[in-house]
């Protein structure tokens, strides 16, 4: 089976993601650690939690996490184009079909 050039790069930004998620996990952990003192609420939906720990542990983590997807695409789009002279294919969607009158 071959795969379409847009699979390819498909995969290709996935596993470039896989690797960054880890990466961010640690980091943000240890920024939280370093800014706040404590580890990070383990379940941040406990009744013992304070709702504002909580809701700053999930933006901080979010935000990292997003970060570091849109880095690890960036690169991957480096990558690719310094492999295979070609920009990555365009994302997949919806195909408007014409509206004939």
């Amino acid at each position: 089976m071959k795969l379409t050039k847009r699979l390819e790069w498909g995969l290709f930004a996935a596993a470039a993601g896989r690797v960054a998620e880890p990466i961010a996990e640690r980091a943000v952990l240890a920024a939280w650690r370093f800014a706040a003192g404590e580890d990070p609420p383990e379940d941040p939906a406990a009744p013992d939690v304070d709702w504002g720990r909580a809701i700053a542990w999930a933006m901080t983590a979010a935000a990292a996490l997003a970060v570091a997807q849109v880095i690890a695409r960036r690169g991957a789009a480096f990558a690719w184009e310094r492999t295979t002279g070609r920009r990555p294919p365009p994302r997949g969607g919806k195909r408007r079909r014409r509206v004939r009158v």
